[in-house]
């Protein structure tokens, strides 16, 4: 079937009478007499860039015509899930059959429906985006109705950005669509793809009239996208056109990150610290995050640690076509987060424990009740804001309200629906953090926020309270002094217990490529004997320094056993990466340390002392061995005795070492086998 003139699909619809969309044509051209100023005209074609003629790939494309293609569209639902708790707390809408239509891909298909350069090709004659996002719309809400447990899910519906300069009618005819299907429209989230540039940023860098002009034209459409729902999502995030402005400008409620950071990111150190600054970043803007294109466990151990709220990809299920087969949560990702020992050491009940309950309002309800719930609790100044999924959308604060409160109709005016304000138009956004981020990331969610009354909690996206400023500090504080008891009170690194977490999360997670490296002072005590105990002191202080600042903070954990022992943890660094640090460190401290000596015996480059029998021996200046134990994926070791043992054995070897490193590699349960009480596996890999 081919397209005849310009006619328009007609969009079967489930449970009534087929709905014709409103023509693109209806909606006119925001291009007509020249450059915009503010949108871009997209030339993005099916040649990406070039009007080459369509390859044989579009041949049944060609065969179909836009019409029967729009009928044909089925629409597949990929799930999204909650990074700590595995269960299944949304759904992104995609088209399904791309392929059997004839496209490469579903941006193929849109790329065609947008190619309007060939009038004589009838693959290319028209502009058919607006009618095939139309049908694409239609047919994600006809699916996401279809399942049963839809209530607490949320449809995340991608708006492609040649498709706002229509923003308008757009989220009109998602409306009706909503309506009709008899979904709550705050389940639906418009997501701006950032895959093609859609506005002109050196229009709004300007400094003439036309800034503010182009400032007001953006601000009214993020406010004509987040009007269906109260929220707005980023996604293509880091590899789009425009991602930190946009970012800034739309402040969108959630932003997806593209899947360059995801893939391969467990392997690639440089990768993974991207990931974890842009989390960071989005997450100081009062933003949540999605990660997609999960493959895999060590994909997903990295995006958990980076701090992404939601993951979504192949790890997580395969994309849904039949509304019954969709899960209420992933198996594979609960048990991932009951088997990780470090939900235990999470911050999670230390925030429950300050976490203020107040019963939110829902989203809708009247004005009167509202009034009435600051009038019984005189001590509130704000309430939180819930939609009907009890997700937090921000809070109504009572200042906001005075000016009603204290007019002489004000309170009528607000309570009359046909000609008052609702609900929605006094909700405030708010930071919002889920319960199982870690405390100084909330603390700084909140002072990046500006001064909001509170930071809400929540526990799979649900509300659970609010922490105020002074229930924070009280985290924080609680925290810092549970710290602080742990702490080595001379290098104020952290001290045993915490080391023994370390250790039993690497023997717990075999997933992961582990580095365990033990160092201690080679000749510390004749020149503690002889320097005295203050001097030495200051050696192992001057080591605690050094370990700061030669390793990497955000992903090297670094502790002190006690005296002139240190411990530092590497968790998927290349084992050659992490011996070149050690290495640099122990020649940077017997650089240094060399200024604790006197002159004489730095000119001789060694002491004259006693050992440790009392007889007199020229004893070589301080320095440091390090035994370097690696624990590859799927490693054997059953217990930290075995690292201890061969901890004690590796050390031994260093201080004989020329290089001062001794490196071991576990053996693996492929290599020794995982049975009960199996024997443990090592090898030695280079002794300097």
């Amino acid at each position: 079937m081919t397209d005849e003139g310009s006619a328009r699909p007609t969009v079967p619809r489930t449970g009534g009478a087929a709905v014709s969309p409103q023509p693109a044509a209806a909606w006119g051209d925001p291009w007509a007499g020249g450059r915009h100023p503010v949108w871009y005209r997209p030339r993005f074609t099916m040649s990406h860039g070039t009007a080459a003629p369509p390859g044989p790939d579009h041949a049944r494309a060609r065969a179909l015509g836009w019409s029967e293609i729009a009928e044909r569209l089925d629409m597949v639902l990929h799930p999204v899930v909650g990074t700590h708790s595995g269960r299944v707390l949304g759904v992104e809408a995609v088209i399904g059959n791309a392929g059997a239509l004839g496209f490469a891909s579903p941006d193929d298909l849109l790329d065609g429906a947008f190619d309007s350069s060939e009038p004589a090709d009838p693959l290319r004659a028209d502009n058919r985006l607006p009618d095939i996002v139309q049908a694409a719309h239609a047919g994600a809400l006809r699916l996401f109705a279809a399942l049963t447990e839809r209530a607490s899910l949320k449809l995340f519906l991608s708006i492609d950005t040649r498709m706002i300069a229509w923003a308008d009618p757009l989220i009109a005819h998602l409306r009706v669509e909503v309506e009709r299907h008899g979904i709550h429209a705050s389940s639906v989230i418009v997501m701006i793809s950032e895959r093609l540039p859609f506005f002109n940023l050196d229009t709004l860098c300007t400094g003439d009239p036309a800034a503010a002009a182009a400032h007001t034209e953006l601000s009214r459409l993020f406010k004509t996208l987040r009007s269906l729902s109260g929220r707005l999502a980023l996604s293509d995030f880091g590899a789009g056109t425009a991602s930190l402005p946009l970012l800034t400008l739309a402040r969108p409620d959630l932003v997806k990150v593209d899947r360059f950071f995801v893939q391969t990111q467990a392997a690639d150190r440089s990768r993974r610290l991207t990931l974890g600054s842009l989390i960071n970043l989005v997450h100081l803007m009062g933003t949540q995050v999605m990660a997609e294109g999960v493959e895999t466990v060590d994909q997903y151990h990295v995006c958990r640690q980076a701090g992404c709220d939601y993951i979504q990809g192949p790890l997580v299920g395969p994309p849904v076509s039949d509304p019954a087969v969709l899960t209420d949560d992933c198996a594979d990702i609960r048990a991932l987060n009951e088997t990780d020992k470090r939900a235990a050491r999470s911050d999670a009940a230390l925030i429950t424990s300050q976490t203020q309950s107040i019963e939110p309002i829902t989203l809708g309800t009247p004005m009167t009740v509202v009034f009435e719930r600051f009038r019984r609790a005189r001590d509130q100044t704000f309430l939180p804001a819930v939609d009907a999924s009890a997700e937090p959308l921000g809070i109504v604060r009572e200042a906001d309200l005075k000016e009603y409160t204290y007019s002489l109709y004000g309170k009528d005016l607000l309570s009359n629906r046909a000609l008052g304000k609702t609900l929605d138009e006094f909700v405030v956004r708010c930071p919002v953090a889920d319960v199982n981020t870690k405390a100084e990331r909330i603390l700084e969610v909140f002072s990046a926020s500006g001064g909001a009354e509170c930071i809400l909690i929540t526990c799979d996206r649900q509300y659970m309270g609010f922490l105020s400023a002074s229930s924070l500090l009280k985290v924080i504080s609680e925290k810092n002094l549970a710290m602080a008891r742990d702490q080595n009170p001379l290098s104020r690194l952290p001290g045993n217990n915490m080391i023994n977490e370390y250790i039993a999360d690497a023997l717990l997670d075999n997933q992961a490529f582990w580095i365990i490296v033990y160092l201690d002072f080679d000749n510390f005590k004749p020149f503690n004997d002889a320097y005295g105990y203050r001097q030495g002191d200051r050696a192992i202080t001057l080591f605690a320094e050094l370990l700061r600042k030669e390793l990497p903070q955000h992903d090297v954990f670094v502790g002190h056993v006690g005296g002139d022992d240190f411990f530092v943890g590497f968790k998927d660094y290349d084992g050659d990466t992490a011996v070149d640090l050690i290495g640099n460190l122990i020649e940077r401290f017997r650089n240094d340390v060399e200024s604790f000596y006197d002159e004489v015996s730095r000119q001789r480059g060694y002491m004259i002392g006693r050992d440790r029998d009392g007889n007199e021996r020229h004893l070589p200046l301080l320095t440091a061995s390090a035994a370097v134990i690696e624990l590859p994926r799927a490693h054997a070791a059953r217990s930290a005795d075995d690292i201890a043992g061969q901890i004690a054995v590796y050390k031994k070897k260093a201080k004989q070492s020329a290089s001062k490193i001794a490196r071991a590699r576990m053996e693996t349960c492929d290599a020794v086998g995982c049975g009960g009480g199996a024997a443990l596996g090592v090898g030695a890999i280079g002794s300097g």
